[in-house]
């Protein structure tokens, strides 16, 4: 696959992921317990009239230069167009994440064909639910009907970072109530966070505007190995930017350079301190190891759809 093409392609599952997880926080229960989905979804959410459900190729084997993936598809209020869209690819992305709506949970179990499967749905829905509507309780209740999905969510103690406040204090900045509108209007910002992996002669970043230190910790688990439990007990909005070296975190290996004298390959040339450092020089907080609750979303059953 050319660079440009899959650099491209990273930054925009980073960037979705993001953007989703705004929208969906997680929520963690007691730890050591099991916790099966037992709400009826069936009964809240609008169902698909027509629903046509199409293996296809890989995008990503097209080596189309420019090309991005996963595809947008073409959906529109009442009408689901995903595109040839995976199942649950290597990066933990599909439909199996949106229809669950939990962006960073991990997801294990379920066969090994399920992480190489793409299929492309074209489904019409009765009335004219939202696309987020369809993409989320809609497509968890498709796969539950057309390929017999049962999941279960399972939290037990394991390995989290904990984000406290550093010595000196934080160094955050307050986010300005009305600077970037949640509704979009012509020549108007909104409020939106990106998770940029970088290029090797550039840092990855975390920028975000009027979040709160919970939400930036909900949405630290697409970078870090672990999941983040906020402990800093400070309240309010902010806006933050942090810049940082990839080795350490999930972008480490993304680029291997060679390197010139003869040391060992990098995939960083920034020369910027870990996230660990980051975090203390520019936000003034603190990430170390600990143990707490970690929630993972388990596949117990899934099928093959039926061709139709």
């Amino acid at each position: 696959m050319p660079y440009h093409t899959e650099r491209n392609r990273r930054i925009l599952l980073l960037s979705v992921a993001l953007e989703l997880a705004v929208a969906a926080p997680l929520s963690f229960g007691q730890a050591s317990t099991v916790a099966p989905e037992t709400h009826d979804v069936t009964a809240q959410v609008p169902a698909f009239e027509v629903v046509s459900i199409k293996p296809c190729q890989d995008p990503r084997e097209r080596q189309v230069p420019g090309d991005t993936y996963p595809s947008r598809g073409n959906s529109s209020p009442g009408r689901l167009r995903t595109g040839c869209y995976p199942l649950l690819d290597d990066h933990g992305m599909g439909l199996i994440r949106a229809a669950y709506a939990d962006t960073f949970t991990p997801i294990n179990g379920g066969p090994s064909w399920i992480h190489s499967a793409f299929y492309e749905i074209d489904a019409t829905a009765e009335g004219n639910p939202s696309v987020k509507m369809m993409m989320g309780p809609m497509m968890q209740v498709l796969l539950e009907e057309r390929l017999h999905l049962k999941v279960h969510r399972q939290t037990g103690e394991g390995s989290v970072y904990i984000l406290s406040v550093a010595r000196g204090g934080p160094k955050l900045h307050p986010f300005a109530e009305g600077s970037c509108p949640v509704a979009m209007q012509p020549g108007q910002e909104y409020c939106r966070g990106l998770i940029n992996a970088g290029v090797p002669t550039s840092p990855a970043s975390l920028d975000d505007r009027g979040i709160t230190l919970d939400g930036f910790s909900r949405q630290l688990r697409a970078v870090l190995d672990r999941p983040v439990i906020n402990q800093t007990k400070i309240a309010g909005q902010f806006d933050i930017h942090v810049a940082f070296s990839r080795e350490g975190t999930k972008f480490e290996g993304m680029f291997h350079i060679p390197p010139i004298d003869g040391g060992s390959p990098t995939s960083d040339l920034t020369g910027l301190p870990s996230i660990f450092t980051a975090f203390q020089e520019q936000l003034g907080l603190r990430l170390e190891p600990g143990k707490g609750p970690v929630e993972t979303l388990v596949i117990d059953h899934i099928e093959k759809p039926s061709p139709n």
